[in-house]
């Protein structure tokens, strides 16, 4: 589930479209939950997983990550809008109708098709199933004239079989809606610099915070493929190293609040280790 930097600001441009921002805010947070080492550990936990070692490394908090992760569930790259579908819209979205059982069309006796059958199931999908969250369903065909007693004991039998339980939906959001109040822009460099981290762990500070576009004023003193330092470069460098690990260690905070249950947050709290490869591994 990788993150696109002109998706992302294409649709906070997007104001008149709150469904949209919602869905950016919560990308950006997910994101970060799977760069967080400790919601890593969570998952892990949860499908018994952990090592010795890593039991270790458990924080003393870790019940808010196991809190959290059991919200969002495992968010390792897959298609958010098919996570947004099965998970987000329960957790952000506001009140949802009670479902219920409606009829789409009736198909009277040598009946051909018609378009208009598929016009009310394009505004069932369209209105009706959204207004009621977008949750599982089973579209029938049920005929009519037959024994009712048999037909319903079709129907319950086609029901059981999905396995499916529905989730209770509540009548209001499990979490507000922030999105109004996001800065995209620091969020979105942090997720770039931790994954370019990840992708090259041994690279100097500077040269990383060049990457990532830390500080626009001093990368223009700055030459990424220059292997030689000169005096005129030295303090351009150490300034952009220094502005980098700042930004490495927000983005590293705003990972395990996330993981906590706050986002956007860069708070000061416990850091565990950043293993790069590994992140590197589950977020390919």
């Amino acid at each position: 589930m990788k993150i696109d930097q002109k998706y992302l600001q294409r649709r906070l441009r997007e104001r008149n479209r709150p469904t949209l921002g919602l869905q950016v805010y919560v990308r950006l947070m997910v994101d970060y939950l799977i760069l967080s080492p400790t919601y890593e550990l969570a998952r892990k936990s949860r499908n018994g997983e952990l090592s010795p070692a890593e039991k270790r490394l458990l924080p003393n908090d870790f019940d808010l990550v196991l809190k959290t992760y059991d919200e969002f569930g495992d968010v390792r790259p897959r298609n958010f809008s098919v996570w947004w579908r099965r998970t987000g819209q329960r957790i952000y979205e506001g009140k949802f109708d009670r479902p219920v059982v409606r009829k789409i069309a009736e198909i009277e006796q040598d009946a051909s098709y018609e378009p208009a059958f598929s016009r009310s199931l394009v505004n069932f999908f369209k209105t009706d199933r959204a207004r009621e969250g977008n949750g599982p369903y089973l579209i029938l065909a049920v005929p009519l004239g037959l024994n009712k007693q048999q037909t319903m004991r079709q129907i319950s039998k086609l029901i059981d079989d999905t396995g499916v339980k529905a989730p209770i939906r509540s009548k209001s959001s499990a979490r507000p809606l922030a999105a109004i109040r996001l800065r995209s822009a620091p969020l979105i460099r942090g997720i770039k610099l931790l994954r370019l981290k990840a992708r090259e762990p041994s690279l100097e500070l500077w040269r990383l915070g060049l990457r990532a576009k830390v500080s626009p004023k001093y990368a223009e003193e700055l030459d990424f493929h220059d292997r030689r330092s000169n005096p005129g470069t030295v303090d351009a460098r150490i300034q952009m190293a220094s502005l980098t690990s700042r930004a490495l260690k927000k983005a590293q905070y705003v990972c395990e609040n996330a993981a906590r249950g706050k986002f956007p947050s860069s708070d000061p709290i416990e850091i565990p280790m950043f293993f790069y490869e590994d992140i590197e591994r589950r977020t390919k």
